[in-house]
């Protein structure tokens, strides 16, 4: 009799499962669809003043509180973080990306992604990287329809 293989989909743990319940519907059916793809964890989603603050003063953010997309309920950004879980694994975002990215064009979401900022397609030229993050785009535009989250 032949051994019985399962495979299992990724799903989110706990604090993944946290940071999707903060996030713009749009953005949680983009994620929902990407993690039966694909394995990786949602890091940040909507960040208050103190958040941003801190995370402006270690340098993790360029911008101060109020001109993120991660300062609005709900969260029209997130920081994700592919398996293998591995910061120096390039690659790794890159084959989420490509997910995400194609995902979003399939659900007519529009997304940027902190690997191609500019939107050139062009990786090498971008202003800076991050590539787990991930926003609706125009952010601004989206920030409208949101508010502030003091946090």
């Amino acid at each position: 009799m032949a051994k019985e293989e399962y495979i299992t989909m990724p799903t989110f743990g706990t604090a993944s499962i946290a940071s999707r319940a903060k996030l713009h519907p749009k953005l949680q059916e983009l994620v929902d669809a990407a993690i039966k793809e694909i394995d990786f964890k949602i890091l940040d989603a909507t960040r208050g003043r103190a958040a941003q603050e801190k995370a402006f003063a270690q340098g993790n953010s360029k911008v101060r509180f109020g001109q993120s997309a991660h300062n609005y309920v709900p969260a029209i950004a997130a920081d994700l973080f592919p398996a293998p879980y591995n910061w120096d694994d390039f690659q790794s975002f890159e084959k989420l990306y490509a997910v995400m990215r194609r995902i979003a064009k399939e659900k007519d979401i529009p997304i940027r992604c902190g690997i191609d900022f500019n939107m050139d397609g062009d990786k090498t030229t971008s202003d800076s990287w991050d590539g787990g993050h991930y926003e609706l785009h125009p952010w601004r535009d989206w920030a409208k329809q949101s508010k502030l989250y003091e946090g």
